[in-house]
């Protein structure tokens, strides 16, 4: 029986903002993109600057559920809003 994916865990394509002591030490007010969850314990989530930035080649990093403040899901017809448990 395969488990079914969690659900307060950010996927590809959402966004997250971060709390503003992240161990990144990346600015809390730019929303950054899930490209990929890796399956480690804690999870780590890698993030990308969004294609807009002035950045986006330059910059990618890692964080933990702990990092993130808020995710936003979008999906066709609805946007859910959360903040991850740690």
């Amino acid at each position: 029986m395969v488990d079914p994916v969690p659900t307060d865990l950010p996927r590809p394509y959402d966004h997250v903002h971060l709390h503003p002591d992240n161990r990144l030490g990346a600015d809390p007010a730019t929303p950054y993109l899930v490209v990929d969850v890796l399956d480690t314990e804690p999870p780590t989530i890698e993030l990308w600057h969004l294609a807009d930035h002035p950045d986006h080649q330059d910059w990618a990093g890692t964080a933990s559920l702990a990092d993130i403040a808020l995710v936003v899901r979008v999906t066709t017809g609805d946007t859910r809003t959360w903040t991850p448990s740690k």
